[in-house]
């Protein structure tokens, strides 16, 4: 909970910031979200409260979509190791959630980067690390996974099958 005026002022700021750098996106404006969701990260990338990191974790999820938006491929994974790196240890569902979008998303774009050993880990990590999920949300994004995994490695089997 948010104690004081003071507080609760910047907890505003930062969701505005937010907000402004997602309509920006609407709007094609994609550099410029980037700067809001840059000055979000800057100014509250410390705060420890729950509701800032709320805004905080849709700042970094929204940079490395962005990113990825923008076809740069690479700072969109940099964006999203980020984000994993801070929030995996939550056990509020919520960051729970951030944290398996920013794994499939960041193993999509090491899959455009052809990287898909990598990518395919990633997804074998998110359903390690959250397999046991009971969320509904978490559980229909593994189950896409899933599905991936299965679809990937049948048609890597198919590849190595036919130059063997």
């Amino acid at each position: 909970m948010i104690p004081d005026r003071k507080n609760q002022d910047a907890l505003e700021a930062a969701r505005d910031l937010c907000m402004h750098g997602i309509a920006l996106g609407k709007e094609g404006k994609r550099e410029e979200a980037l700067v809001q969701y840059a000055s979000v990260i800057s100014q509250f990338g410390d705060e420890q409260d729950t509701e800032f990191l709320k805004v905080l974790a849709a700042a970094m999820f929204n940079t490395g979509t962005t990113l990825a938006a923008l076809d740069r491929s690479e700072e969109s994974v940099i964006a999203y190791d980020a984000l994993i790196k801070k929030f995996q240890c939550h056990v509020d569902p919520t960051f729970q959630l951030y944290v398996v979008k920013a794994m499939m998303n960041k193993a999509y774009r090491l899959n455009a980067l052809l990287k898909n050993d990598d990518a395919i880990a990633t997804y074998e990590a998110v359903i390690a690390e959250y397999g046991t999920s009971q969320d509904p949300e978490t559980v229909a994004h593994l189950n896409s996974v899933k599905s991936f995994l299965a679809e990937r490695r049948a048609v890597l089997d198919a590849r190595a099958q036919s130059s063997a």
